[in-house]
């Protein structure tokens, strides 16, 4: 089974900083602002697109550190396609060429934790945090790993330090809340969902992580109101519909269920089987 991950993006900054990579053999770049669109479209979140220009930018000459976050940034779009190979590939061309590339290193190591290998991306993890103990990410992305591999305890010291750099972190309390979950810890899950609220309210993931918790609380009135809010805020969030027409079928409004399942399945057609009342 392969875990979800958000990969990290190496921001390229070479046009800002000075430095502008040679253009592939054979062209010349007319003006400074089409070797900027390269740069652009390789940080771009269609991973078509970025593959194309950090391939192009990789036909020409550029000093290795900018030449390691490239391939960073191409493993990542190949990350995006399934392409799980070629994405590794990348991730150890950018380290080997930057063996201080922080992103590359936390990148390779969301690779092996989504594939189940945790002790190869907690030695990943455990580097980029050698590299920058200030950076609150890389505690966060470790904690998930230890959670995802069923060590709370050690998932929970890593949220409490990824919050003790950023307490304005959302991402890491909705984390946290999750783990007191995995404990059945509800309030304290609760505690940290709210925060992440307070903090952002605009957090759909965070309604549904405490809807799921207040659901299981068999509060399900409070749960539907979650899932809704995490609906308004993104119409597209098949979970949220999926765990909404859950809780209605548990608070016995089965139409208002099979209404929900089938807006999942609509949104989801290749998976339509999974979206099915159970």
């Amino acid at each position: 089974m392969r875990y979800s991950f958000g990969l990290i993006v190496t921001w390229l900054v070479i046009l800002a900083s000075g430095v502008q990579a040679a253009p592939p053999s054979g062209q010349t770049y007319s003006t400074q602002s089409q070797s900027s669109a390269q740069m652009t479209q390789c940080n771009s979140s269609n991973p078509d697109v970025a593959i194309t220009a950090c391939s192009t930018l990789l036909r020409g000459s550029m000093p290795a550190g900018m030449q390691s976050s490239v391939y960073n940034q191409r493993g990542r779009a190949y990350y995006q396609k399934g392409s799980y190979d070629l994405a590794l590939a990348d991730f150890e061309q950018a380290i080997k060429l930057d063996p201080k590339n922080i992103a590359a290193f936390r990148n390779r190591a969301d690779y092996y934790a989504s594939d189940g290998d945790f002790a190869h991306a907690l030695e990943d993890y455990n580097q980029a945090i050698a590299l920058n103990p200030k950076n609150a990410d890389s505690f966060v992305q470790r904690g998930t790993a230890y959670l995802l591999n069923n060590d709370i305890t050690k998932a929970i010291a890593d949220y409490d330090q990824a919050i003790a750099i950023n307490s304005r972190f959302a991402e890491a309390y909705v984390d946290r809340g999750e783990a007191y979950r995995g404990l059945r810890e509800y309030d304290r899950a609760i505690e940290n969902f709210d925060q992440a609220i307070r903090i952002n309210s605009r957090f759909a993931g965070a309604y549904l992580s405490r809807g799921v918790v207040q659901s299981e609380k068999g509060d399900y009135m409070r749960a539907i109101a979650d899932f809704t809010q995490a609906i308004r805020l993104d119409p597209k969030f098949i979970q949220a519909y999926d765990e909404r027409a859950a809780t209605y079928e548990h608070a016995g409004a089965h139409d208002k269920a099979v209404a929900d399942a089938a807006e999942a399945a609509k949104l989801d057609p290749q998976n339509a089987d999974a979206h099915k009342l159970r």
